[in-house]
C-alpha cells in the first residue's frame, strides 16, 4: 500500500503543480493582454486626434480649395479658347519660364564665381603670404629635383614630340596678357 499512496501523492502534486503553472501562465498572458489593449486605445485616441485635426482643418481646407477652384477656372477659360485670355495666359505661362531660366543661369553664375573666386583667392594666399602678388604667371619659384619626378616608360619617347614644355606655356600665358593689357 505503500507504493499506492506515494504514487498517489506524486500524483496529487504533480496535477498541483500543473494547475499552478496554468494558473501563472494564463495571468501573465492576461496582463499582456491589458497591456496591448491599453497601447491599442493610446494608438486609437492619437489617429482619432490626427483624423480629427485634418478634418477640422477648415482654413488649410479652405485655401486648398480656393487654389483647385482657381486652377480649373484658368483652365477652362484657357481651353474655351478665348482669343485674349488665352494670349493672356501664354505671354504669363512664357514669362514665368524664361524668369525661372534666367534665376537659375543667375544662381549657377553667382555660385560658380563665388566659389571659383574664393578657392583662387586661398591658393594665390597660400603660394604668396607675404602679399607680393604676381603680375604676370611665374616661372616655379624652385628648380624642381630631376630625381624626384621619374618618367613613365609608356611616353617617354612621345613627350618630345607631342607636348609642349612649361616654359612655352608660361610665355605664351605671358604674352597674351601683355597684349589684353596693352589694348
Amino acid at each position: 500500500m505503500s507504493k499506492e499512496k506515494l504514487t498517489i501523492a506524486l500524483l496529487f502534486f504533480t496535477l498541483l503543480n500543473l494547475i499552478v503553472f496554468q494558473q501563472w501562465r494564463y495571468s501573465s498572458l492576461e496582463e499582456r493582454y491589458k497591456i496591448e489593449e491599453m497601447r491599442s486605445e493610446v494608438n486609437n485616441e492619437f489617429l482619432n486626434e490626427l483624423v480629427w485635426m485634418r478634418l477640422n482643418d477648415i482654413e488649410n481646407l479652405s485655401k486648398d480649395h480656393l487654389v483647385s477652384q482657381g486652377r480649373l477656372e484658368g483652365l477652362v477659360s484657357y481651353l474655351s479658347e478665348e482669343p485674349n485670355e488665352r494670349d493672356a495666359i501664354n505671354q504669363l505661362w512664357h514669362e514665368g519660364y524664361m524668369r525661372g531660366l534666367a534665376q537659375t543661369d543667375w544662381e549657377h553664375d553667382v555660385i560658380s564665381e563665388t566659389h571659383y573666386n574664393k578657392g583662387y583667392r586661398e591658393a594665390i594666399e597660400k603660394a604668396f603670404p607675404d602679399g607680393n602678388y604676381p603680375t604676370y604667371i611665374n616661372y616655379p619659384p624652385k628648380d624642381v629635383d630631376g630625381s624626384a619626378i621619374s618618367e613613365p616608360k609608356f611616353d617617354s619617347s612621345k613627350a618630345g614630340e607631342k607636348l609642349n614644355s612649361n616654359k612655352e606655356v608660361i610665355d605664351a600665358l605671358n604674352e597674351k596678357i601683355d597684349e589684353i593689357r596693352s589694348e
